[in-house]
């Protein structure tokens, strides 16, 4: 009799011991669970994060050390955003610095070419140089000749300024083939 009871004391004691394992491994995989899943979230954010993309922020409540490396995602995507800001300015202020170098350079050619035509025809003029005449009519041709190219590119920097603004439209290309 008193083996029996000590092995039904002995098989209870077993059970109450799986039951506590049991139990504590389910609140486990609950905690784990819970403690995983801001993590797993903030490593999906940290992958999709793109230069020039739209991120979108992590809100998380807490303030533990979860909620930290939040706030220093979060940071991170405003640091993002300016850099892009930056760098697209940047670009758009190199492009036009090139731009003006560009349209200096293509003013620049046809003004020497006329300043030199009046030089030679002043100094011609000055000197009282025989067929002077003749000179003016020639030099008269160059310097309308380039005062054209200088409103072609007048013209063309105009049309140019006055591109129309694009439009964006989505289109199914399988509905258009």
């Amino acid at each position: 009799a008193l083996t029996r009871e000590i092995s039904t004391f002995a098989t209870t004691l077993i059970n109450i011991y799986l039951i506590l394992i049991l139990i504590s491994m389910v609140i486990t995989f609950f905690i784990t669970n819970s403690l995983t899943r801001p993590i797993i979230l903030l490593q999906r954010k940290l992958r999709e994060t793109e230069l020039g993309k739209k991120n979108e922020p992590i809100y998380y409540k807490r303030n533990d050390e979860i909620g930290m490396l939040v706030n220093e995602y979060n940071k991170m995507l405003v640091e993002l955003s300016k850099s892009v800001e930056l760098l697209a300015r940047s670009e758009r202020e190199t492009a036009w610095r090139e731009m003006a170098k560009q349209i200096a350079y293509e003013i620049k050619n046809p003004l020497t070419p006329m300043k030199l035509s009046v030089q030679h025809l002043l100094r011609s003029y000055n000197e009282k140089t025989p067929g002077w005449e003749k000179l003016v009519e020639k030099m008269t041709k160059t310097l309308i000749e380039q005062i054209d190219t200088l409103s072609a590119i007048a013209l063309e920097f105009s049309t140019f300024a006055r591109m129309p603004s694009p439009i964006i439209e989505r289109i199914n290309i399988v509905e258009n083939i």
